[in-house]
């Protein structure tokens, strides 16, 4: 951006030229101006873009059709001149024969400009300043409205900057605007380093909106549009770049972070994911672990949608040991009425098909729990629809979260210490069972999430003493084979060949409590004595109880 001062009429000069006027209600004690602009498609949603473009080529045809029909019409007039039979000269022959060419090349011309259309869009003029408290930013959008009309015989005398409302960051001022009500797109507005850049901050494309509809969404008199938590607080942070088809980038989730902390978020919902080579790797996961473990953030996360097949859990959610993974479960009512599936799901219901399934390659669960993976609640405007029906664990991820939310808020209004440990133990000891199956586990977790369930199991252990001595106690676990390589997270026995032969593990545990705890009043209070019970009858453990303090300790 350019800083510019503004002239005696009180306007400022624009990156295309035009006089730009300025609203003189706005305070701007140093007098300096940042111009700049941007084009709105390298902002717009890949589904608005496409909208606008065909609305904007049905109006450009009406023109277009016009002068194709003006260069019909010439053309048969030139048809119809008879030259020679009245004697005319040479010359006027030439000239009427050149003019019917002419007239045929007009009609290619604009053929080929229909064929080869394309827009490169409209643009914004922005204009940022300081008021002697904070920046603020204001949006010409003269050129859309000029853009939008064009053809339909109006003449916009909107989107004047001086009728601009100004706008800073949203956080401080929780106020959107509205590019014009043509293209019903909103948008926010954050100013860094000094007024230089300004980001306009716009939506890729409907799930965001979507994913908190579902986890908070709050519609007074239309209750069947609620989330599952109600009017919970979101703090929205963009990771998806919209010139990457909403893809995120590693500086995205950084900043992502740093905005969780800074605003002491409870809770994060994470509908995004995709696979990894290796798992419970990765700079973002250690970013992840840092929030759960040292910033008491409750981390929810996707777990994919690369099922029905084994391993295919997406990376970070179901990847991840600080991350509570989340599968995504349909209901026999909601397959038929949503999905209009053939044939009856049978039972309370099952997981979707795709709903992405554990373990993780080096041995862990992967899914800890699942929850309703569809559901119809609110898209953007621009989309043209109040609401839509999405499925997928992206869904199944915020219902899960919301429910968490519930807890969190009935811990505080309790007086109750919220630790993302005690928040996940309870969720996964109260989930209710789902399948009988030997996959069972791996395909639900330990099942649905039950939040009254839950509730009850927080109450009736909050008073335990290891609760109220080690509320954020956690396990982290690392196996072995005999051989001494590194195995995992767990044994993993997926070929035919890892269990034809008896195979000896060392299992090393290690609990842990918050990254910042007092050593004499937390990491001193860790004397765990546990019993181990195998599970099934092929699994021989070497040792029957287990003591456990602040340090890794092994059995076989």
């Amino acid at each position: 951006m350019s800083v510019v001062r503004a002239l005696e009429d009180g306007c400022v000069r624009g990156v295309y030229g035009d006089m730009l006027k300025v609203n003189p209600a706005w305070k701007n004690p140093s007098g300096k101006w940042h111009v700049g602009s941007k084009r709105v498609f390298e902002l717009y949603p890949a589904g608005l873009v496409a909208r606008m473009k065909e609305e904007r080529k049905k109006k450009l045809m009406v023109l277009h059709q016009q002068l194709v029909a003006a260069a019909s019409v010439d053309a048969c007039a030139a048809q119809d001149i008879k030259i020679g039979t009245d004697g005319a000269k040479e010359g006027a022959k030439e000239e009427a024969r050149k003019r019917k060419e002419e007239l045929k090349a007009r009609r290619e011309l604009l053929d080929d400009l229909l064929k080869s259309f394309d827009d490169a869009g409209p643009s914004v003029e922005c204009v940022v300043w300081h008021d002697g408290d904070v920046w603020m930013a204001a949006i010409d959008t003269q050129q859309l409205y000029r853009f939008y009309e064009e053809g339909s015989g109006a003449r916009s005398v909107r989107g004047y900057l001086a009728d601009f409302e100004p706008l800073t960051d949203y956080a401080d001022c929780l106020r959107y605007g509205t590019f014009t009500p043509f293209d019903a797109c909103n948008f926010a507005v954050n100013i860094y380093d000094g007024g230089d850049p300004l980001s306009i901050v716009v939506d890729a494309g409907s799930h965001g909106t979507h994913v908190a509809g579902i986890a908070s969404g709050h519609f007074p008199g239309q209750d069947a549009m609620n989330g599952t938590a109600p009017g919970a607080k979101i703090v929205s942070l963009k990771i998806g770049d919209t010139r990457l088809g909403s893809m995120e980038t590693m500086t995205g989730l950084t900043r992502a972070v740093v905005s969780i902390i800074k605003n002491k978020c409870d809770l994060v919902n994470m509908s995004y994911g995709e696979a990894a080579s290796a798992p419970n790797q990765g700079r973002f996961v250690r970013l992840a672990e840092e929030l759960v473990h040292k910033h008491n953030v409750i981390f929810v996360a996707s777990a994919g949608n690369a099922g029905p097949a084994l391993s295919t859990v997406g990376a970070p959610g179901g990847t991840s040991d600080a991350i509570i993974s989340v599968g995504a479960f349909v209901t026999p009512s909601f397959a038929k009425t949503g999905h209009s599936v053939r044939h009856p799901i049978e039972g309370a219901g099952a997981q979707y098909t795709w709903s992405s399934r554990g373990p993780t390659t080096d041995g862990e669960r992967g899914v800890c729990i699942s929850a309703p993976g569809g559901a119809v609640t609110s898209v953007p405007q621009s989309s043209t629809q109040l609401k839509q029906l999405m499925n997928g664990t992206s869904m199944s991820s915020p219902n899960a979260c919301g429910g968490l939310a519930l807890l969190v808020s009935a811990m505080k209004a309790n007086k109750m210490r919220v630790t993302p440990s005690l928040v996940r133990r309870a969720a996964e000891n109260s989930a209710k069972p789902v399948g009988t199956a030997g996959s069972a586990a791996l395909t639900y977790g330990s099942g649905l999430l039950q939040v009254a369930a839950a509730w009850e199991y927080i109450r009736e252990n909050a008073a335990t003493d290891l609760v109220r001595a080690l509320p954020d106690l956690r396990f982290s676990t690392v196996v072995r084979a005999s051989s001494g390589h590194f195995v995992g997270r767990g044994v993993y026995l997926r070929d035919a060949a890892d269990s034809s032969n008896n195979r000896t593990f060392a299992v090393f545990v290690k609990p842990d409590v918050h990254d910042d705890a007092d050593v004499r009043q937390s990491k001193l209070a860790v004397d765990l004595k546990l019993y181990l019970k195998p599970t099934a009858p092929w699994i021989v453990a070497t040792l029957q109880c287990l003591q456990l303090y602040v340090y890794v300790r092994s059995y076989i």
